[in-house]
């Protein structure tokens, strides 16, 4: 069992970012959603010259992106690890590790705690893309205040990691 426990803390869905081999189709495919974001937001909030404006952000847009990922997972990562450690200790830790960080590496849909953590890291997530891209990525950028902070809220909700729900069991069967 003890064994199973280290494979889903290092073999989660959301963790298969951090491994350059899904670089391979993850970096591409950031890419084409942010692109198709940014500029359908562009034409709906009726900006001119939309393309030159995205061709100024989309570098910045893309690795903020990216980086916001990498903090949700990351918050993830250090939520399990510290549960993990701290279980030897306590009944406390143990009963959280057993009811929500498992549900969590295998199915965030098991029970409601686990849906509710794996949802503040792609809140998390999603927060820092607003941040990130209102204040760097838009920063320099030919718009009204108001349209780079609904800029920054579009490409927060259309681009946040829901990828994160996906159950590492369906990768485990699909691999397995």
């Amino acid at each position: 069992m003890k064994n199973k426990k280290i494979y889903n803390v290092f073999f989660p869905i959301w963790f298969l970012l951090l491994f350059p081999i899904t670089w391979i189709i993850a970096i591409p495919l950031n890419f084409v959603i942010d692109s198709i974001v940014i500029l359908l937001s562009l034409k709906f909030l009726k900006i001119e010259e939309a393309f030159q404006k995205y061709k100024k952000v989309i570098l910045k847009v893309f690795l903020c992106g990216f980086f916001s990922d990498f903090i949700g997972a990351i918050f993830l990562f250090l939520m399990s690890t510290l549960v993990v450690i701290g279980e030897e200790q306590s009944a406390f830790f143990k009963w959280i590790n057993d009811n929500i960080i498992n549900s969590i590496m295998e199915n965030p849909f098991n029970n409601l705690y686990a849906f509710i953590l794996m949802t503040i890291a792609i809140l998390i997530s999603g927060l820092c893309i607003y941040y990130l891209n209102l204040k760097l990525s838009f920063k320099n950028v030919d718009l009204e205040e108001k349209d780079k902070k609904k800029l920054a809220l579009y490409m927060a909700i259309f681009t946040a990691p829901y990828l994160f729900y996906i159950p590492s069991e369906l990768v485990n069967k699909f691999l397995g």
